[in-house]
């Protein structure tokens, strides 16, 4: 038998080798590798380096290297502190969203843009850190240019202004130069700036995404105690908290925008309890340059003594569209400057919202604000904040509204929502529970309750008191082999009626 050539081997190599690599190595630190740095030094593209708990002294730099960092144990007991040498950890050199940093706490960085990460250009992964205790003139957190990077899940707190004053700010994050980038679920909290932007600071920073994030207590000392924003910034704000910012003009949020396609977008946000100290806008301050923004299905709360709205008039004469919102002040003006009085227009309306409390900003059953939104808003969003689904009846009308603001009221809700029972022996009986909660101010009358073969449901008789919960326990009850799959079905008398359970379960 004659062997295969060698041009047939050699392009059976070039097929298999990248396959091979693709899967990547694991390499542990410091087991393997005694710093996180030295492991990105030796790591290829695909490699996963898994960082064992302790304080590691470095300042890394991942080298455009798509790998991913992440600690074993968490960000709590994981932690990269630079020092005061430079960016903790610093992306420039083309990295994308294939490069992932999960899990750590990043301390101590001390750079001007960028001090705790800095993102040059590129478009990492960032999720799950907590990134605190960073000082810089720009994005004391996070500081990025001209990149499209996904910022997820992390709390980014106590970051503030160091070593410069001006800037573009952002003691949060601050993004600077067209991009996409993605900032998505974050806490951004206690961050400070002696300049724009305490949360979050936009400059010419193209089309980003901010989504499903809380935004509190940050402070500014220029706009935006909030999110700033200027030049060229056509952000997308969907579903955001933020509160208890202070700036000012625009506790809140605070724009001057001007753009030859469209301004920000803010839709279904809940702004309340900022403060402005020039009493201009404490929640919302949009300055000029207008025409095209949109602010749709928020709730705008104002602080006592200043105006929740107002509208500049730098170098444009036209206000924001202003659709579907509730703008409230109750010892103060609702709008302000040339944002006249919405009140009855294009869906607006000025009520108390009826928060649960002062620190809860979900909605009570009754509220003004539930099913008041518009479901034709621009990038509306398919969840709330929380990730349950917009849409939900919330007052038993003929049709479905979204709400405005960040939480979608939920008059009925089950939890969990999945029950797997794993396997047993037929003729056994295991039991869950799930718990069945009335959010209405008024009691609920359960219809009927079916379940799949295999099962039996007991608890939560009919009604349920008004703003109260039961128990619902299910039991598995194999009589023969195999697997038993289905729904648990509640139907009663609530707008979001029925309300189901996953069960699945396998006898042997």
């Amino acid at each position: 038998m004659r062997s295969a050539p060698r041009a047939v081997w050699f392009c059976f190599l070039l097929i298999i080798l990248p396959l091979i690599s693709a899967s990547g190595s694991t390499i542990h630190v410091p087991a393997d590798q005694p710093t996180i740095q030295s492991a990105i030094n030796v790591a290829i593209n695909g490699d996963m380096i898994l960082v064992a708990p302790g304080t590691y002294l470095e300042n890394l730099n991942f080298m455009g290297k798509a790998i991913t960092v992440q600690s074993v144990k968490g960000p709590a007991v994981t932690i990269i502190d630079g020092g005061g040498l430079g960016a903790v950890v610093t992306f420039s050199t083309g990295e994308t969203n294939a490069t992932v940093l999960h899990g750590f706490t990043i301390q101590n960085g001390n750079l001007s843009e960028g001090a705790g990460i800095a993102v040059e250009s590129s478009s990492p992964t960032i999720s799950g850190n907590i990134i605190t205790h960073n000082g810089g003139c720009n994005g004391a957190g996070i500081g990025i240019g001209f990149g499209s990077p996904i910022v997820s899940k992390n709390t980014i707190s106590f970051n503030k202004q160091a070593g410069c004053s001006g800037g573009i700010g952002g003691g949060g994050i601050s993004v600077r130069g067209a991009s996409s980038a993605q900032i998505l679920g974050n806490t951004i909290v206690n961050n400070n700036t002696g300049s724009d932007g305490g949360g979050i600071s936009l400059f010419a920073a193209g089309t980003p995404l901010i989504q499903a994030n809380v935004i509190r207590n940050n402070k500014s000392f220029g706009n935006g105690g909030g999110i700033v924003m200027f030049n060229q910034s056509d952000a997308n704000i969907i579903d955001n908290v933020i509160g208890n910012n202070t700036a000012f003009d625009g506790g809140g949020i605070y724009w001057l925008v001007p753009s030859g396609d469209r301004g920000p977008y803010l839709i279904n946000n809940t702004i309340s309890a900022n403060n402005a100290t020039s009493t201009d806008g404490s929640e919302i301050y949009a300055d000029g340059f207008d025409i095209n923004a949109i602010v749709s299905n928020t709730i705008i709360i104002g602080r006592k003594g200043q105006t929740a709205f107002f509208c500049g008039n730098f170098n444009d004469t036209n206000p924001p569209m202003i659709q579907f919102n509730d703008v409230f002040n109750p010892t103060g003006n609702a709008y302000g400057g040339i944002c006249t009085d919405q009140t009855g227009q294009n869906g607006n309306i000025s009520a108390n919202p009826q928060f649960v409390s002062g620190g809860n900003v979900r909605l009570q059953y009754g509220s003004p604000a539930i099913d008041a939104g518009n479901n034709r808003a621009p990038d509306l969003p398919t969840t709330d904040i929380s990730g349950k689904p917009r849409l939900v009846n919330g007052n038993g009308g003929p049709t479905a509204i979204v709400d405005m603001g960040a939480y979608e009221f939920v008059p009925v809700a089950l939890n969990p929502t999945s029950l797997a029972f794993g396997v047993h022996p037929v003729g056994s009986t295991t039991t869950k529970t799930t718990i069945l909660t009335n959010n209405q101010n008024k009691p609920l009358k359960i219809s009927s309750t079916t379940h799949p073969a295999g099962y039996s449901v007991s608890g939560c008789p009919s009604p349920v008191a008004a703003l109260s919960s039961c128990t619902l326990t299910i039991s598995f009850q194999p009589k023969t082999s195999g697997v038993f799959k289905g729904n648990l079905t509640i139907k009663d008398d609530a707008g979001n009626t029925p309300q189901t359970v996953s069960l699945s379960g396998t006898g042997r």
